[in-house]
């Protein structure tokens, strides 16, 4: 009996073997049943609910979604500056129909309300008072401090939205280059402008999906669920120098401002990489403020989006067809009587001015005659000349640039039925063509690196998590001239500035070569019907000749009470290239000037 009563309490024990098969078949079978129970109850009979509840929820899941990557520039010390970084707004608000309580409760948290967000009494009474509304913004951008202070209360129908927000700590500093960003349809920042535009993938990152979260919750389904992967964006860092940015802009303001001029421009690059060191547009415009801007036509990056009749800025490039045909040399002559007539129209140099002798090229581009441009035209003949400008130099080609809404230059003058001779002789000195202020500088670019032409570009770090980093890599885009002509050239160009009748002896700074030229070009009519009083004012520059480290382009659009460029784009090139000279410690290449 004793034997048997041993037996049954082993059979029941806890340490058994069988009895404990027997709870855990036991517990698996109840834990089934109550999951099943709880899954029906969840997906069958209250579905609609849960999936109401759920989707409201969705701005909440939003929170958590891709953080935007930052813009930033290099100093030539290595700092780094935040040019466009993310912050939080807060925003107050209340839902009168889901608020619990009666007038009593209703007035003193109106007096609350009023007193911690500085707001009128009644105007709040009003609004929480509005029992069928769901949703009324009692007041945006409040401080975190009190955003914290409302989310502790506690008060059933109040709380606080976090929304995300883009900021430009330097507010009108490189306007046109950053850009801005607006909302999507989800909620989300977004480029509109700028590298805010040109670079939105790379800065928005990834997930999570709304519509894969929609299909989570509206249909229980998790094969979406990849969608709900979140990949932060990549930082940027833009290739100027944001002390020399800062520099060139106020000086290009204060030369705008000084002739009362409409507006201006300022592109710095480095002719060996394409590296865009500086890109500068006036007027400008606050990011942080772009909706306020009531001129809609400051949102125009003149130096991508913008074609202009050039003036004789051009004639460097109808200078370069010459020497590259074999026909022109450094010592060719040509006869200037002043004047010439092609098709029944007379062309003339400027103001007139009728040497009545023979001109060497170095006198043509010192002085900027246009029948100078027009004999090597001729000489090289129109094919040649279309040729050399549309396919070699590529004058009709974009350059590429990383930013958005380049446009193309224009030559349409060159085709027929408008090809006529006269189309061909004024084009060689940059009338009836028009070309955009980045594609002229890249063009003149070439003379700085023994006649290559490098892509140009503003974008020198991508930055994405996980420390991995892609260095943009300067890109020829293509040679235009052999080095033998970039040597021919470059000592006719120097003349410009270092002459004594060089029409930008005005850029000349002491101990440097520069080479360069100046342009002054007619701004056509506004109903297409010949030329207005109005003119662009260009100098393209480069700097220094032995070595050159920059190649700079100013433009002045329609300055008031002076005609030519020397009195106004010239001067603004010395001015900047004075200051980066010093900056960047460019040791002097012609320093016998200096003792």
């Amino acid at each position: 009996m004793r034997a048997i009563k041993k037996s049954l309490k082993n059979i029941f024990s806890l340490r058994s073997f069988s009895i404990r098969i027997f709870l855990t078949v036991g517990f698996f079978i109840l834990a089934v049943n109550t999951l099943a129970f709880r899954y029906f109850s969840l997906q069958v009979s209250k579905h609609d609910e849960w999936k109401e509840k759920a989707l409201a929820q969705q701005i909440d899941v939003s929170e958590f979604g891709p953080e935007r990557g930052e813009m930033l520039a290099r100093d030539k010390d290595n700092n780094l500056q935040p040019l466009a970084v993310n912050k939080h707004v807060y925003h107050a608000v209340f839902s009168p129909r889901d608020f619990v309580g009666g007038e009593p409760e209703k007035k003193k948290l109106a007096e609350f309300l009023s007193e911690l967000l500085s707001l009128n009494y009644d105007e709040v009474l009003t609004k929480i008072s509005k029992t069928e509304d769901a949703y009324e913004v009692l007041k945006k951008n409040i401080i975190e401090e009190k955003a914290v202070e409302i989310r502790t209360l506690g008060v059933k129908g109040l709380w606080v939205e976090d929304e995300e927000s883009r900021f430009y700590p330097l507010k009108e500093f490189a306007s046109h280059l950053i850009g801005f960003v607006g909302f999507n349809d989800d909620d989300r920042l977004d480029g509109r402008y700028g590298v805010e535009l040109g670079f939105n993938d790379l800065l928005s990152g990834s997930g999570p999906d709304r519509q894969a979260l929609e299909k989570i919750l509206s249909k229980s389904s998790f094969l979406g669920a990849s969608g709900l992967y979140k990949k932060d964006g990549s930082d940027i860092v833009l290739t100027i120098e944001p002390i020399v940015q800062r520099e060139i802009e106020k000086l290009l303001a204060e030369e705008v401002k000084k002739w009362n001029a409409k507006s201006g421009n300022v592109i710095v690059m480095d002719p060996k990489t394409g590296r865009i060191i500086a890109l500068a547009d006036y007027p400008n415009f606050d990011p942080n403020l772009y909706s306020k801007e009531k001129d809609l036509s400051v949102f125009l990056n003149s130096a991508v989006s913008l074609r202009y009749e050039p003036g004789s800025v051009f004639k460097p490039f109808t200078l370069a067809a010459g020497l590259s045909s074999g026909k022109i040399k450094p010592t060719t002559e040509y006869y200037d009587s002043g004047e010439k007539k092609i098709d029944g129209e007379v062309i003339r140099n400027a103001g007139d001015s009728a040497p009545k002798k023979m001109i060497s090229m170095s006198l043509f581009l010192e002085r900027s005659y246009n029948l100078g441009a027009v004999f090597i035209q001729e000489t090289v003949g129109d094919s040649f000349f279309r040729d050399f400008i549309l396919k070699t130099m590529g004058f009709e080609e974009k350059t590429g640039i990383d930013l958005p809404q380049e446009i193309q230059s224009s030559f349409s003058n060159f085709y027929a039925p408008e090809g006529r001779r006269i189309n061909f002789a004024t084009a060689s000195f940059g009338q009836g063509v028009a070309v955009t202020p980045i594609k002229l500088l890249q063009e003149f670019s070439a003379f700085g690196n023994s006649g290559t032409m490098m892509k140009p570009f503003v974008v020198s770090e991508i930055r994405g998590k996980g420390d991995k980093v892609k260095i943009t890599k300067p890109e020829i885009d293509k040679r235009t001239m052999s080095k033998d002509v970039v040597d021919q050239a470059l000592p006719l160009l120097e003349n410009v500035i270092s002459g004594e009748k060089g029409s930008g002896k005005a850029a000349k700074i002491k101990g440097y070569r520069i080479a360069g030229k100046t342009g002054t070009g007619e701004i056509p009519r506004e109903d297409g019907k010949g030329y207005s009083e109005r003119v662009n004012h260009s100098f393209l520059g480069l700097v220094p000749v032995s070595d050159p480290q920059f190649v700079v382009l100013t433009r002045i659009e329609d300055p008031k009470g002076v005609r030519y460029a020397e009195a106004t784009a010239v001067p603004l090139f010395r001015k900047i290239m004075s200051f980066m000279l010093n900056y960047y410690a460019v040791p002097p290449d012609k320093p016998e000037e200096l003792n």
